[in-house]
């Protein structure tokens, strides 16, 4: 879309000025004259003819409309660049706002008005953002700032706030001289202009620069969990450390491995001595437990370690790269100027470390894994410490910091016994220890260990092993909580939130979260930092113990309340992002069912992405269990969510077991659903037939339910398919099927089938019709209440293609633009790799390379994330831009 310069182009800025709201035909007037309107009798009948051409070239991105109010312009979220910028920066995100800002302000805009009393204020808005993006980078740069802050200065002479940034950043750098000067610059320069003297800002800068004390970055992380408070024993595996730590102080990074059994300690251990060390390490520790040999959760992505350890060393979590590849060379990057301890904790292998090992000089990483690492050990040169359980008198000390000396002299026969017992395990010691701090004598805690048998606890198998161990500290706890606890071993895992604890045990929301709160201060269970919960592997493995201990009925009930719960919450998120999803009546859930709270779209579809990995596992559950009706909901559900992510095996995977669950209740509804969604992964996936086969038989579902909405929908997945095997005359014949119905059609399906009609009269040569049908299409659109939806980016598309054919490059831009923007709006990542190639392509043709450059860099981010098949093709077209 190209607005031809003139008194159309300066309504447009007026009314985008103010998005939203109607402006009186007088101020229009007054603005788009520029103080000189024709005369009165004409002006309002000129204006409307200036409307109706800026109409005519905004084209299917008109969003001028008409009231008796005045005019205004009607912008959606995310289609406004100052909108968004000052979105972006209510929520602190400065630098991403300024990203926004491309060239001077209503630069190609010629109004005296506008530039007198409106480009002002929007300066004003860009110079306040910069200050505070430049006081946000002063945390982490010095020297690279002082240019940027020179060329401001100048800029802005009588900018008080660039003037003490610049003097922060010189003196940061280590040239407190250069600082002095530049404060004696502004002095002068302020009493010159102004006859005034230096502000707040500037005469705390002088006084920082005059103490000669240079700030310390804020963004210093001390992810460290506290050391345990009665650590004892040890002392020979603390002294190690301590020699590897200070055998080879000029290797760029040391490595030291803690390995042995699970229960053995290793994580006391490297936390006591990680705390003994800390101050070593000025620029901050990190610390991740990677949950590697969790036997019912995955191991933790280092990739995803490596975002999160970035947010902690201050980068915004919006602006990380998207690539695997990219996200560890930032991490790396960001780490090789810093001074850091790094504590990677329950490590499954070497894989799994040795991206999150840093480069450069200073850095020290700590591993602990039951997993013996002997890669390590030999390509990166870690230095092994082997943690065994402890010996007698390791084990007695350990019981005496705790409890106390006296108990244990006054006791020695009950100490031997349970000793002998614990078989000199930590873990299994520090439980007893606790037990008997709460007054229990130690002869029958050695009685209660000797009668339940605790041959368990052989050090060779401890995954068994302590099971017995975890029964005493149930114990200790409240009857309410050892019942969530028991029936917490239902749960698939890994995490679970206060809502699935509720459910499972049949308690309100309170009483779970006072229950895992009781659980959580004996250990029992752990919360972590996203205010989920977890059960760590040993514990889940007893908690299913003692759940098959209850009643087939109570067993039944709580996996019922569990099924209750998952389905209709996600159902309940599924209404929330798929304003138009359609369902079938399904049965309320229990009375002691607790649904998930989402109360908008944004917490809906965070709750399936936190959620997607537990909602996989409770579907396998559900499989197990014959629930057929909640297994195809459950998937289907989950098929959007997982497709915009690219996750096309995981929805493979479940939507084939909910399709033969829908066909074993002879359920039309749900079959179709299910082939519908399944044909659309098998035609991501470029499996043809398959996607045909499941498609063909979604409409003869639709034309048995009568359903002409479904069938439109259905008859658009085939013309896709169709135009992605080249068939375009078959894509186009079976659109037309469907024409002489389309009456009948709701406003959403409506534009959804001129789109994809526009499409296939746009692939059969005949343009101008498709030019028209898309701009029906968003005729119905606009009509439409609902939330975006893939019809509305596909539409945009397809004004792109035929616009690009006909080489209108400057339209095809706008195209597809709007195109990538409802992608974006729509979190659908699958999609926009393919849509952002196509804006860049346009945008070569105008001549824009150095946006299609980036938007090139993002596609392929993406593209290499999904192993999209147009990987290569979007490598080579960034290559050759890349000199240009």
């Amino acid at each position: 879309m190209a607005v031809p310069a003139g008194r159309g182009r300066v309504l447009l800025a007026t009314l985008l000025l103010r998005a939203n709201e109607f402006v009186p035909v007088d101020e229009l007037v007054e603005r788009v004259w520029d103080g000189e309107p024709p005369a009165p009798g004409r002006a309002h009948k000129t204006l409307q003819t200036v409307v109706l051409r800026l109409r005519q070239a905004l084209g299917a991105a008109n969003c001028v409309r008409t009231s008796s109010r005045g005019y205004s312009a009607e912008v959606g979220p995310g289609q406004l660049d100052l909108a968004r910028f000052r979105e972006l920066t209510a929520r602190g995100e400065h630098r991403a706002a300024l990203e926004l800002w491309r060239g001077p302000v209503l630069g190609n805009v010629t109004s005296e008005a506008l530039h007198r009393d409106d480009v002002p204020r929007l300066v004003e808005e860009q110079v306040v953002a910069l200050e505070r993006r430049i006081d946000e980078d002063l945390a982490r740069s010095t020297d690279v700032l002082v240019p940027e802050l020179w060329s401001l200065v100048r800029q802005h002479p009588l900018r008080e706030t660039f003037w003490a940034q610049l003097m922060l950043a010189l003196h940061r750098a280590g040239r407190q001289a250069e600082a002095l000067t530049v404060y004696q610059e502004v002095r002068e320069h302020l009493a010159d202009e102004l006859g005034v003297d230096p502000g707040q800002r500037l005469r705390e800068a002088h006084e920082q620069v005059l103490s000669g004390e240079v700030p310390a970055s804020p963004v210093v992380p001390r992810q460290l969990p506290p050391a345990h408070p009665h650590f004892a024993g040890r002392e020979h595996e603390l002294a190690r450390l301590t020699e590897i730590a200070g055998a080879r102080p000029g290797e760029p990074v040391l490595i030291s491995a803690i390995t042995g059994i699970g229960g053995v300690g290793k994580t006391a251990l490297a936390v006591q001595w990680a705390h003994q060390v800390a101050d070593r390490f000025p620029d901050g520790q990190l610390y991740v437990n990677l949950r590697g040999f969790d036997l019912r959760a995955e191991p933790l992505d280092p990739v995803a370690v490596a975002r999160d350890f970035l947010v902690a060393l201050g980068a915004p979590a919006n602006e990380l790269p998207s690539s695997s590849e990219a996200v560890i060379a930032e991490y790396r990057s960001l780490l090789a100027r810093r001074r850091m301890l790094v504590v990677l904790d329950n490590a499954r292998d070497v894989d799994q470390v040795r991206p999150l090992l840093p480069g450069g000089p200073g850095k020290l990483v700590l591993v602990t894994s039951r997993n013996r690492l002997s890669g390590l050990v030999v390509r990166e040169g870690a230095q092994p410490t082997a943690l065994d359980v402890m010996d007698e008198q390791a084990a007695t000390d350990l019981l005496t910091e705790r409890i106390g000396a006296a108990r244990i002299t006054a006791e020695p026969d009950a100490v031997a016994r349970l000793l002998e017992r614990c078989a000199g395990l930590p873990l299994a010691l520090g439980i007893v220890a606790a037990r008997a701090a709460y007054g229990d004598p130690l002869a029958a805690l050695a009685e209660e260990l000797e009668q339940e048998r605790l041959d368990a606890l052989d050090i060779d198998d401890p995954t068994t092993g302590v099971r017995h161990v975890f029964s005493w500290s149930l114990r200790s706890v409240s009857e309410p909580a050892a019942e969530v606890f028991v029936v917490l071993g239902r749960h698939p895992g890994p995490e679970f939130t206060v809502e699935a604890a509720a459910s499972l045990a049949a308690v309100s929301g309170a009483e779970a979260q006072r229950a895992l709160s009781e659980l959580t201060a004996c250990s029992l269970v752990t919360r972590t930092n996203t205010g989920r919960y977890l059960l760590h592997d040993l514990l889940r493995d007893y908690a299913a113990e003692r759940f098959g201990e209850l009643s087939q009925e109570r067993q039944a009930e709580a996996q019922q309340r569990m099924f209750d719960h998952y389905v209709h919450s996600s159902l309940k998120a599924n209404r929330m992002t798929e304003s138009r999803a359609v369902w079938t009546p399904l049965a309320p859930p229990s009375p002691k069912a607790v649904i998930a709270p989402v109360p908008d779209v944004r917490a809906a579809k965070d709750w399936f992405r936190i959620e997607q990995s537990v909602l996989l596992g409770v579907l396998t559950e559900m499989v197990a269990a014959g629930v057929d009706d909640f297994v195809w909901r459950l998937a289907y559900t989950l098929h959007l969510p997982l497709l915009r992510q690219g996750l096309l095996a995981e929805a493979e995977g479940a939507e084939v077991l909910a399709l033969a669950a829908a066909q074993r209740r002879n359920d039309v509804f749900g079959q179709q659903r299910l082939h519908r969604a399944l044909g659309g992964i098998y035609i991501a996936k470029r499996a043809f037939p398959e996607a045909e086969l499941h498609l063909r038989a979604a409409l003869r579902c639709e034309e048995e339910m009568d359903n002409v909405n479904g069938q439109a929908d259905v008859s658009r997945g085939l013309a896709h398919l169709y135009e992605e095997m080249g068939h375009h005359d078959r894509s186009l014949e079976t659109l037309s099927r469907l024409y002489p119905r389309i009456a009948e059609l709701d406003v959403f399906q409506r534009g959804s089938y001129l789109a994809s009609y526009a499409r296939a009269l746009h692939q059969a040569g005949e343009r101008e019709h498709a030019i028209e049908l898309c701009r029906e299409a968003e005729a119905s659109f606009e009509l439409d209440t609902g939330s975006l939806a893939v019809p509305h980016a596909n539409n945009a598309e397809t004004l792109g293609d035929i616009y690009m054919e006909l080489a209108r490059y400057a339209e095809a831009v706008d195209s597809y633009r709007l195109s990538v923007d409802r992608l974006r709006a729509m979190h659908h990542t699958y999609y926009l790799g393919e849509g952002l190639v196509r804006l860049a392509r346009a945008q070569i043709a105008v001549g824009e390379v150095a946006a299609a450059r980036e938007h090139l860099a993002e596609a392929l981010s993406i593209y290499e994330k999904l192993r999209h098949r147009g990987t290569d093709e979007a490598r080579e077209l960034l290559a050759s831009v890349t000199n240009v």
